[in-house]
């Protein structure tokens, strides 16, 4: 299959050049005529997977823990906090949905804090995590909770103060600083994410903002380039070449992952160089 090459940048931060961590994804389209490639280059997104049932999980459990990611690292640093709600025994609630109001009651108390101090506007961005036991796929129960990461200006004993329902405390809170490693949150994100198979489901306030995305670029690799780049680690590994490609940008990490269908493509984890 003829294919050509496309570059897909997305910039983690309020802006492009306040951004200090970015991710390259590089990946092959199949060839179509110039205009309909025109015409689907700024919204365009990598093709769609293609593999068995099990595989086709994995593949969409990667992409949301990316997302994920993308999102933590474009909203929040050390200044923020990483915040854990767990219930005491005699507080679990009934449902999810009852567990969701616990939460929303949660944020509804931070931000009148937050207001009654003249402080901005809180965002958040939230994961709950509940698993009943199921013996028969060997699943233990995994009592509810959450971790919340959260951007506001009130101290660690004011955000844990909050988490009560009706001024009679739920159970633990804990909020803890952010440690950024080399400009990333992944490993956070990841332990947010980290089972798969349990029920997740995450909020994000209004004012979370996705990475910048500029327009897609074609053309700057070529099938050939990506080839020999995924097949040679030490090419695929090699800092100074890729600062060169992404001048004022230092590499993080670099992937290759093969498809079939395709051929290979490329990611790129990289933090943008301290200024002088």
């Amino acid at each position: 299959m003829k294919t050509y090459q496309r570059e897909r940048r997305y910039l983690c931060g309020r802006n492009s050049r306040q951004a200090q961590y970015q991710e390259v994804e590089i990946y092959p389209l199949p060839s179509r005529d110039s205009l309909s490639r025109a015409l689907d280059r700024e919204n365009s997104t990598p093709p769609t997977f293609r593999g068995t049932p099990p595989a086709q999980a994995a593949h969409n459990a990667k992409t949301a823990r990316r997302w994920f990611h993308r999102l933590a690292v474009t909203n929040f640093n050390g200044k923020d906090t990483h915040t854990t709600l767990t219930y005491a025994a005699d507080k679990r609630p009934a449902s999810p949905e009852e567990a969701w109001r616990d939460f929303r009651n949660f944020m509804r108390h931070i931000r009148e804090k937050s207001k009654a101090a003249g402080l901005d506007k809180s965002e958040c961005l939230a994961v709950m995590e509940w698993q009943e036991a199921d013996p028969a796929a060997d699943q233990k129960a995994v009592a509810p909770h959450f971790h919340v990461l959260l951007r506001c200006g009130l101290s660690r004993d004011e955000i844990e103060s909050c988490w009560h329902r009706k001024g009679v405390s739920l159970g633990r809170a804990n909020a803890d600083r952010l440690q950024l490693d080399k400009g990333s949150l992944e490993a956070l994100a990841n332990y947010m994410m980290k089972h798969p198979n349990r029920k997740h489901r995450y909020y994000r306030s209004r004012g979370i903002r996705n990475p910048v995305m500029p327009p897609p670029r074609d053309g700057r690799y070529t099938r050939r380039q990506i080839e020999r780049l995924a097949t040679n680690n030490a090419l695929l590994q090699d800092a100074a070449y890729w600062a060169r490609r992404y001048p004022g940008w230092e590499l993080n990490e670099a992937t290759a992952q093969y498809n079939e269908f395709l051929g290979w493509s490329i990611s790129l984890k990289m933090r943008r160089k301290p200024r002088p």
